[in-house]
């Protein structure tokens, strides 16, 4: 349960956004499981290769397998076809170090939300007079 609260506190606050960059969210995401045990730890993350509505959620399940595989991944729920689909690709790409317990790697059951939010818009104008 640790690895389900630690993924979706992350990701709940806008570290992998779908609209940032990718590049640069990527990175931080990662970063931010360094010295982490409680959990899968992600070592290769791929962003969802699409731009989503505001608002637009989705919520992954799977397993990180004792070699850092995503396996059986699952929508659990989704407000938007097109992200899910994207999310289910990304993940599929993912890479782990799995989870280990008295010496010995162990499978992990992970949900995973992804959620789309604007990027700061308050330095510049949105609106163009034609």
């Amino acid at each position: 349960m640790n690895a389900v609260k630690k993924l979706a506190v992350v990701l709940s606050m806008g570290v992998l956004a779908v609209v940032a960059s990718a590049a640069t969210t990527e990175k931080a995401y990662v970063a931010s499981y360094a010295g982490a045990s409680d959990s899968p730890v992600p070592v290769k993350v791929v962003a969802p290769d699409i731009v989503a509505l505001q608002g637009a959620e989705v919520i992954l399940e799977f397993v990180v397998d004792k070699t850092g595989v995503p396996r059986g991944i699952a929508v659990a729920s989704s407000n938007d076809s097109d992200l899910a689909e994207a999310a289910m690709e990304a993940v599929k790409q993912w890479r782990f170090t799995p989870l280990s317990k008295n010496g010995e790697t162990i499978e992990a059951k992970v949900k995973l939300p992804f959620r789309t939010e604007l990027p700061n818009l308050s330095r510049g104008r949105i609106a163009a007079n034609y």
